[in-house]
């Protein structure tokens, strides 16, 4: 102990007499451990993790493939045949269709993410229920309104009350009685709140409305493949028995925690690679840094082996100060990838699942530091352990202050400074493509205008559940009826307030990303492919002036349309559905039967929107009144004079004095809107970004470190040469060349890898490829530009030492 406090004290000592060596050391700690730490907590969190359900690895989702259109949901006697035709393969078989309630009566009105699930969804999730229970074969039967609450809702609305089962509660303007709460953590699909039966044995046998979504657990010794070949069956024979409903149908089985986060696997994956090339240029770093610390300490590793210490106590001496920089780095690195952490949170909190929240994971951070710890035990003990084995005489005779330049060394130095620059620029030119990507991508025109000058939110209407063996055609009128007056005084209260200039009420907001609410079509004298597929979208008068979408022909929805009947008669369509199906021509007056298969009048024509993103295809697209919209969970706009923002806390005043029972959320910019389907590439961005900044910055602290020790190792000669009447510029060019052995290795290596780099990301570029030869030259040269830089730093300092004075002080 005396002896390991002694080595403490010395190892401290020594550290504060270089306090930027200690400093440089952990930092890079710091950034190497917690960059892949922080990571790869996301990344365990997203893909590894198993889901929190009873033996989530036996949990299943079914998909129905069927061109155009891939992994969709089926109609219910789809699902009636996968359910009684699939056998023994599944233990549990259930569905859920997704509904938006309003909850009305416990404070202030509130809309919930609800679903429609079958009797077998409770089964497949073993039962999940902390109080009352689930919904039955009973209730699926009997039509009564029956609903089970999350644990959440029943904390937040209803104050943990367990009295709360049994009593009915007002959704939708409708009573419906709480059955059972679920145990804490259960919320699937995600965002879940309450649970409420889909009636299906009442339904009408329906192949062609799509809105199931399947959910099944797989029996004991059964596989994912051996459960999709007994679909494959099925689908045949429905396609061979239903061929107007089931042409090129086919069935998919993934595993529900493979598909809960398939989005994000690329993107996660490229990340985590990126931080462990910043791991490796790290390690490379503090190898470099160590091993000139070494070296310079030679001198007094032999004075002190002259004074009688063994080679145990000096490479003891050198072991405890290590230690201390890796505990201490360690530590800087634990607190850098909590905060990392937290800010990835922050930046995308609703594009990661949410059924296992990111902790911090210490096996990876024992494992990233014991890479590091090899590095500075292999980089400076071993070193360490040579110089206090060599002759105290010899080493005391070199010169350069006891630097003694051993070749071995410096070809390690040199070499490591080579990989850290391949990595780097590497690195750099893949953030630089993913750059250039985003540029492109928010420089395609949107086909809106004026989007920062509009403000918008989201509103729930309580719309009227069908009733017994209803099916939709026989609910729409009563639907509309409840909607359609309310929806006109919506939009006419917004035309109230001060400083609106136009208002506009759809059922998806343009160029949000949202929609998915499509279906066929015919056009009378014209061929329509069978897997053709046009998006519906339901808007109000004004929404071209709210929007900012140009009129390319006819005229826009007025007052007139969508009074008559239950579904409109008029539509309007725009100009990508004009050039695919009616050859460009004039569309107006043509006859499109679409949505409820009746005939309907082209009455306008407008401009394209890129409504998924900037970076994806235009749809075709059919427009409708909004007084025919089928559901009462929409969105509403208005285009104001002035900043939008600022009337948001009028807006919602307004409608909630106006319209109490009618929640009003996410009130934002169009402009914010907008920019939301570009989350994920300005995620991607960032992270690389600034992974490749960190690598830049620790490229350039071991290249200075190594080139500073160089030209002080050289600073004899070089003094000699000066003497002899060496210029200054012989003596830069000198100096450069020298960088240049290292820089110009490490720029080759480093080009070859961005190659790779950018086939590795093509699928997360847009439009990039011809932009990387540019790219990868402005890289290599910023490196180049460093390294410059990083040579004449040190080059400065030597040229203004007096030769003489140098060549007497060695």
């Amino acid at each position: 102990m005396p002896a390991l406090l002694t080595d403490l004290r010395h190892g401290l000592h020594q550290l504060r007499q270089r306090p930027g060596y200690a400093a440089t050391i952990i930092l890079t700690l710091m950034l190497g451990i917690g960059a892949v730490a922080a990571i790869f907590t996301v990344y365990d969190a997203v893909l590894l993790k198993p889901l929190p359900f009873t033996e989530s690895a036996r949990i299943v989702r079914v998909l129905r493939d069927q061109p155009p259109v891939r992994s969709s949901p089926i109609a219910t006697s789809t699902y009636a045949d996968w359910a009684e035709r699939s056998g023994t393969v599944f233990d549990a078989i259930g569905a859920w269709a997704p509904q938006t309630l309003n909850l009305t009566g416990s404070g202030a009105a509130q809309r919930l993410s609800g679903y429609q699930v079958s009797p077998g969804f409770w089964a497949v999730f073993s039962q999940p229920l902390a109080l009352g229970r689930g919904i039955s074969d009973d209730d699926e039967t009997s039509g009564e309104h029956v609903v089970v609450l999350s644990d959440a809702l029943w904390r937040s609305s209803f104050a943990a009350d367990p009295s709360v089962v049994g009593r009915d509660i007002m959704l939708n303007g409708e009573a419906w009685r709480v059955i059972g709460v679920t145990t804490p953590g259960f919320h699937y699909p995600a965002d879940a709140r309450l649970w409420t039966p889909t009636f299906l044995p009442a339904r009408p046998a329906d192949r062609g409305n799509n809105m199931l979504a399947p959910v099944a657990r797989l029996a004991p010794g059964v596989t994912r493949e051996q459960a999709q070949a007994a679909l494959r069956g099925i689908t045949e024979w429905q396609a061979a028995t239903f061929p107007d409903n089931y042409k090129g149908l086919s069935a998919r089985v993934e595993r529900l925690g493979d598909l809960a986060a398939a989005n994000l696997r690329t993107s996660l994956s490229i990340l985590l690679a990126a931080a462990f090339l910043v791991l490796l240029i790290a390690c490379a770093n503090i190898a470099g840094l160590v091993l000139t610390r070494t070296q310079s300490r030679a001198q007094e590793l032999s004075i002190r082996r002259a004074l009688g210490a063994s080679r145990r106590a000096l490479v003891h001496g050198m072991l405890v100060e290590t230690l201390m920089l890796a505990v201490v780095g360690t530590g800087a690195a634990l607190l850098f990838a909590q905060a990392v952490v937290h800010a990835l949170l922050r930046l995308v909190p609703d594009l990661l699942p949410g059924w296992n929240a990111p902790s911090l994971d210490l096996r990876v951070v024992a494992a990233c530091s014991a890479l590091m710890l090899l590095a500075l035990l292999l980089f400076g003990l071993i070193p360490a352990w040579r110089a206090s084995g060599a002759d105290p005489a010899t080493v005391l005779g070199s010169g350069a202050r006891g630097q003694i330049a051993e070749r071995g060394q410096t070809r390690a130095r040199r070499v490591l400074i080579v990989f850290e620059l391949a990595l780097s620029l590497t690195l750099l030119s893949g953030a630089g493509l993913l750059v250039d990507s985003l540029y492109r991508v928010v420089s395609v025109d949107s086909g809106l205008r004026g989007v920062d000058q509009v403000l918008s939110a989201g509103f729930s209407l309580p719309a009227p559940t069908p009733q017994g063996n209803e099916d939709f055609l026989t609910a729409a009128p009563r639907i509309k009826a409840a909607l359609a007056p309310r929806l006109d005084a919506v939009r006419a209260r917004l035309l109230e307030i001060p400083g609106v200039t136009a208002a506009a009420i759809s059922n998806f907001l343009p160029a949000s990303g949202d929609g998915g609410f499509n279906g066929g079509f015919s056009i009378p004298g014209h061929e329509v492919p069978d897997t053709a597929l046009a998006e519906f979208r339901f808007v109000s008068p004004g929404a071209l002036a709210t929007f900012g979408i140009p009129l390319k022909a006819g005229r826009e929805f007025d007052q007139r349309d969508g009074q008559q009947g239950t579904f409109a008669s008029e539509i309007v369509v725009n100009q990508a559905f004009v050039d695919r199906y009616l050859g460009g021509g004039d569309a107006l007056g043509q006859q499109v039967a679409v949505y409820d298969g009746s005939a309907k009048t082209i009455v306008g024509v407008v401009g394209n929107v890129h409504q998924f993103g900037q970076d994806q295809p235009v749809s075709a697209e059919v427009w409708f009144p909004v007084r025919t919209v089928p559901l009462g969970d929409l969105r509403l706009a208005v285009r104001v004079r002035g900043d939008p923002l600022a009337l948001a806390p009028t807006l919602r005043r307004v409608l909630q004095d106006a319209f109490p029972d009618m929640p009003v959320y996410e009130v934002r910019t169009l402009d914010e809107v907008t920019g939301s389907t570009l989350r994920m590439r300005r995620f991607n961005v960032t992270l690389l970004g600034a992974f490749a900044a960190a690598a830049l910055v620790l490229t350039w602290v071991g290249l200075y470190g190594v080139i500073a020790w160089l030209v002080a190792a050289r600073r004899r000669e070089l003094a000699v040469r000066r003497s002899f009447g060496a210029t200054r510029g012989h003596i830069l060019r000198l100096l450069l060349g020298n960088a240049a052995s290292m820089v110009v290795p490490g720029i080759v290596l480093g080009a070859g890898g961005a190659l790779v780099l950018g086939r590795v990301i093509a699928s997360q570029l847009y439009d990039s490829g011809g932009s990387q030869p540019a790219i990868l030259a402005a890289v290599a040269s910023l490196l180049a530009a460093l390294a410059t830089l990083a040579c004449l730093l040190p080059a400065r300092r030597a040229l203004r030492a007096d030769p003489m004075t140098v060549l007497r002080n060695d």
